[in-house]
């Protein structure tokens, strides 16, 4: 007897394709999950690596390099021209004042000064000669004088002996008249004679005065050449170093030529170039610090340059206290941190490698698990050396990555 046999249902008959499509759609669906679902990697974490956002004093500041140099310059020029002769020292050198730094050679100088001291022997020998006949006749004049006054005198003596011999009749009144008439006139003619001899002993006298001022004058001439002649010899001009001394053995120097510099070494300076984006906020009085060997020096700045050049400008700094007594030495380089205002209460996170991928726009922020780190947007404001300041996105006590994320890719979520 025949047994009918039920028919199956169409999905058993196609069950083991029904399965296949179930399976290809579960691995399509969970593909598009992970297509549209945040990108997550596996990474080894270091505990370096990451840290923790706190609030803090956070203190705006620039890090530069500034240099050590003297706080006084004079500079070293050449009065006389000439050609290098010698070289009697080198850049860096402590000198102290009239030492020689280097010695110049010009034929046509000497040639003037041996002629300027011929001039003036010649010129002595003539006023000698002017000063000797100007006293031999001062002499004269003297003896003229007191050959005058002795007349003088003489006449006198006999016209008191002629008022004698009147009184006693010896003589008349018309010979004491005649007597008394001469009298007056050799008298007024002798006085005459005394003050012409007076006004020729004042002439003689300003004569040898005005000589003796052209020999002085022609002896300071004479000096004049003599310095004109050490001039070639050029000296320190005080105690200090030596530097910018950029010249060489037969160099032609003009009168006038800067040939070097003396930086005096009594006190210090530090001079900083910063770049032209900071120009309106660094003014004179800000604070600064360096530190050398272990030591810590404080700085104020004391000058800013408006000029700038090349995308930047100088600044002057000067010690708050001396550093004369200081290991520190002209053309030492600090490195300065130059405070562009007060500690502010802020949040921060120290400094690291995410901002080069970043550019601190995003952080990897460290779940409370501490086993994985998501992606998250945030916004960073000032910076220094040491950190980043929070403006937001972050709160106080988060903890991030600071390390470089090169190795997460595109990655969203990163578990270690």
């Amino acid at each position: 007897m025949d047994i009918k046999i039920p028919k199956k249902p169409w999905y058993m008959r196609y069950r083991k394709y029904i399965a296949g499509g179930a399976v290809l759609a579960a691995l399509m669906i969970y593909a598009l999950v992970l297509q549209l679902g945040p990108r997550t990697l596996k990474v080894k974490i270091a505990n370096e690596q990451i840290a923790t956002v706190a609030e803090g004093d956070f203190l705006e500041y620039i890090d530069v390099n500034g240099m050590v140099v003297p706080s006084i310059s004079i500079r070293v020029n050449a009065k006389e021209g000439g050609t290098v002769e010698r070289i009697c020292c080198h850049n860096g050198d402590v000198l102290k004042r009239g030492d020689t730094i280097l010695v110049l050679s010009n034929p046509r100088v000497l040639e003037e000064m041996a002629a300027e001291r011929q001039n003036y022997d010649l010129q002595q020998m003539q006023h000698r000669r002017q000063l000797i006949e100007m006293q031999q006749r001062s002499i004269t004049l003297r003896s003229q004088a007191l050959q005058a006054n002795f007349e003088l005198k003489q006449m006198a003596q006999n016209y008191e002996l002629a008022e004698e011999e009147a009184r006693m009749g010896v003589r008349s009144k018309a010979q004491l008249q005649v007597a008394r008439d001469e009298y007056d006139y050799n008298r007024q003619r002798t006085l005459l004679n005394i003050e012409n001899l007076h006004q020729d002993s004042v002439l003689n006298v300003i004569g040898r005065q005005l000589i003796e001022q052209q020999m002085a004058m022609e002896a300071q001439k004479l000096d004049n050449s003599n310095r004109r002649g050490s001039a070639l010899v050029v000296v320190a001009p005080t105690d200090g170093q030596i530097g910018n001394l950029n010249t060489s053995i037969g160099v032609q120097v003009s009168a006038g030529e800067q040939i070097g510099e003396i930086g005096v070494l009594t006190d210090f300076k530090v001079t900083a170039r910063l770049n032209e984006y900071y120009i309106d906020r660094v003014q004179s009085g800000l604070s600064a610090t360096a530190e050398q060997k272990g030591r810590r020096y404080a700085f104020e700045v004391s000058r800013t340059t408006p000029q700038v050049q090349e995308h930047s400008f100088a600044v002057e700094l000067r010690p708050v206290a001396s550093l004369q007594e200081s290991p520190l030495r002209p053309g030492q380089t600090l490195r300065l941190q130059i405070e562009l205002g007060k500690p502010e209460r802020r949040l921060i996170i120290p400094r690291g490698n995410f901002y080069a991928q970043t550019s601190g726009q995003w952080v990897m922020l460290v779940d409370k698990t501490g086993r994985c780190a998501r992606r998250v947007p945030i916004k960073l404001g000032r910076q220094n050396t040491a950190h980043y300041e929070v403006v937001d996105g972050l709160r106080a006590g988060d903890r991030i990555l600071i390390s470089g994320y090169d190795a997460f890719g595109d990655a969203e979520i990163v578990k270690w």
